[in-house]
Formats: structure tokens, C-alpha cells, sequence
């Protein structure tokens, strides 16, 4: 569908170009050339998950939220270590690349869709480790009756 899009307009670029009708030349060429028009992904290729429009954007957005949220976590935390250094690294690399193929090219972890469930769901992890606070070593951990004989092996 894009192909058959940016040949419709390429003609009608060629022809507006040729028959020196400049009104309608600088809204063809400014059309043809910014970077959506050449990156339109119509799927993700996976059921249930929808084209995010904006996902770099969105992306980096959840990295500087969940790295903004992180530093109320205490420094002896491991999971402050884990959830800074993934979350700086990822948004390094969106901020180095502008297009959505070069970022999941360099995570190579999937659709960047997948990306931003996943940072959505460290957000809501970093929220649940605010609460239970595993580092203050106050807690004792039960386990289930069906566990015990499993653990006194």
C-alpha cells in the first residue's frame, strides 16, 4: 500500500514539477520526503498488538519516567541497578537512532510495540518493589506447604 501511495504521488510530483505548477510542488516534495512517509508500518505482525504511530517517542518517554521513578529506589537495591543500567542503555539507543528498525534492529528483542509493553510493565514492577521494599531484609519469606519438602531436600 505505501509503494502504490509513493508512486501515485511521485508521478503527480514529476507532472506538477513539468508543468510548472509550483503551488502544489513544495507540499509534494515536503510529503515524499519526511521520514514517516518512508517508515509507515501497517503491523506488528502479532496478534492483539497495535502500531504504536509515535513509538520512539513513546518509548523514550517510559525509559526517563521508569529512570526518573528508579531513583527513589535505595542504592543498595540490586533491582535499582538492574532497572538503571537496561533503562539507560535503551534509551541511549533511542536517542542515537531516529527511525523505528534501527532501535529494534540494535534492542533485537522484538517489535518496538513489545518494547513499550515492556517498559509499561517495568513501571508498574518498579512501583510494586517501592511498596514491598525486598532490601529491607524485614520480611520472612513462607513458603507454600507443597514447597517445604522440596526445600528440606
Amino acid at each position: 500500500a505505501a509503494a502504490t501511495v509513493a508512486a501515485m504521488f511521485s508521478r503527480r510530483l514529476i507532472t506538477a514539477l513539468t508543468s510548472g505548477r509550483p503551488s502544489t510542488t513544495p507540499k509534494m516534495i515536503a510529503f515524499l520526503t519526511t521520514r514517516n512517509f518512508c517508515s509507515i508500518k501497517e503491523s506488528t505482525g502479532i496478534a492483539g498488538l497495535r502500531v504504536v504511530e509515535n513509538a520512539r517517542e513513546v518509548l523514550i518517554g517510559l525509559y526517563q519516567k521508569t529512570l526518573e521513578d528508579a531513583e527513589a529506589l535505595p542504592n543498595s537495591a540490586g533491582y535499582k541497578d538492574y532497572v538503571t543500567k537496561l533503562s539507560k542503555y535503551r534509551l541511549s539507543v533511542c536517542e542515537k537512532n531516529s527511525t523505528v528498525n534501527e532501535i529494534e534492529k540494535e534492542i533485537s528483542t522484538g517489535e518496538i510495540e513489545e518494547l513499550i509493553q515492556e517498559a509499561e510493565d517495568e513501571l508498574k514492577v518498579l512501583e510494586m518493589m517501592k511498596e514491598w521494599k525486598p532490601w529491607d531484609g524485614g520480611h520472612s519469606w513462607e513458603l507454600p506447604l507443597k514447597w517445604k519438602e522440596f526445600d528440606s531436600r
